[in-house]
């Protein structure tokens, strides 16, 4: 974003507010510049002390009727809004030629200050008269714009309006361009010779509305915020003037205005016969809405139910594969304990067996030993 820092007027304006050779000078008395741009200064320029400042963030220029005060305001936009449709104030469209005498060489040059960089960048205008002959010709009014950055070789005190211009920084209030005025031809070739010189300057000269506008808007200087400061300005009035519409159509004209180009009319008119197709089906956009609507609502609880049954199925499974592993390891289990039961049968059999002959043994024992104490009951006696 850029901040007006200084305005030079050169041999313009009109017999009862002229400038002969006047700069407004706003720099240097505002915050400080954030992030500065490394800058070289002229040759005969001091060193700057300390960080650059930003310009004033605000001025009042005191003046009595007549003083020239709309006139600046109508010289300082004719640089940002081109054109005589554009001029402040409804005035006619050759009132930007009234300014301007025969012999003139008109400059209205703008020094623009960047907020965050101190970065400065020069726009100006120059208008002269055809043939030195004044005309309500408009075709006889000539009228080209220029910009370059500031720097060794150029700046806004040593432009070449002058066929000599002073080298060192002239005192207060006097001027720097000496000599005879140049015409525009000679200006142009004075500003195109110090660009071929010093090609950090980026010299650009323009003689077309609509490209001096674009121009403008690659130097990131917005011609749309002038025209706004234009409509306001448009009676000396306050910026509520402006919003003060009578009707929707004017407040519609005035959005169009300000988010439309002008220049392309064609992506306005399809945007605005695409919303009147839309308007025309709008009876059937809104069925088609309902039924949308009605569709998700619908297809959203098929979507919870198929989740539902893939969770089930998950747990299904889930469940069929510990069955199947618990009837697995049963199933071997029950292998074993078969195998166990048939050894536990052997041995409960052979057991049996055992009994059976040791019953016998002592039945056999049983009787022995009645015999023998029968017999020893018989020798007793």
């Amino acid at each position: 974003m850029y901040e007006l820092s200084r305005v030079r007027l050169y041999s313009i304006g009109p017999a009862g507010a002229r400038y002969a050779d006047t700069v407004l000078d706003l720099r240097g008395v505002g915050a400080e510049v954030p992030d500065p741009a490394p800058t070289q200064a002229e040759f005969f320029e001091e060193e700057p002390v300390g960080p650059p400042r930003r310009p004033a963030p605000a001025g009042v220029l005191f003046l009595e009727n007549g003083g020239g005060k709309s006139v600046l305001l109508k010289l300082i936009f004719s640089v940002m809004l081109p054109g005589h449709r554009n001029t402040l104030g409804g005035a006619s469209s050759g009132v930007l030629r009234k300014f301007l005498l025969a012999d003139d060489c008109g400059h209205v040059a703008l020094e623009w200050q960047h907020t965050l960089t101190g970065e400065c960048v020069v726009v100006g205008k120059v208008s002269e008269w055809r043939g030195r002959q004044v005309s309500n010709d408009p075709r006889k009014f000539a009228e080209a714009w220029y910009s370059f950055r500031p720097g060794p070789g150029l700046s806004l005190d040593n432009l070449p309006v002058a066929e000599s211009t002073a080298v060192r920084p002239p005192a207060e209030g006097q001027s720097a361009a000496q000599g005879r005025r140049r015409t525009m031809k000679g200006f142009r070739d004075a500003i195109t010779e110090a660009g071929k010189a010093y090609p950090h300057l980026e010299v650009h000269w323009e003689e077309i509305h609509d490209r001096w506008i674009e121009h403008l808007g690659d130097l990131g200087l917005d011609p749309e915020l002038f025209r706004y400061q234009r409509e306001m300005n448009a009676d000396e009035g306050e910026a509520a003037g402006l919003f003060a519409v009578k009707k929707d159509s004017d407040f519609t004209d005035l959005l169009l205005r300000a988010v439309t180009d002008t220049r392309d009319t064609d992506g306005l008119a399809d945007l605005v016969s695409g919303f009147g197709n839309k308007l025309g089906r709008r009876a059937e956009l809104i069925a088609e809405r309902d039924f949308t609507a009605g569709s998700v609502d619908l297809l959203g609880r098929i979507v919870e139910a198929a989740e539902a049954r893939s969770r089930a199925r998950d747990i299904h499974a889930g469940a069929e594969r510990r069955t199947r592993t618990l009837a697995r390891r049963l199933s071997a289990r029950g292998v074993q304990e078969r195998v166990r039961a048939a050894d536990l049968a052997q041995r409960v059999t052979a057991a049996a067996y055992a009994v059976t002959h040791a019953e016998a043994g002592r039945e056999r024992s049983a009787l022995v030993a009645a015999e023998l104490a029968y017999r020893h009951a018989s020798l007793a006696l």
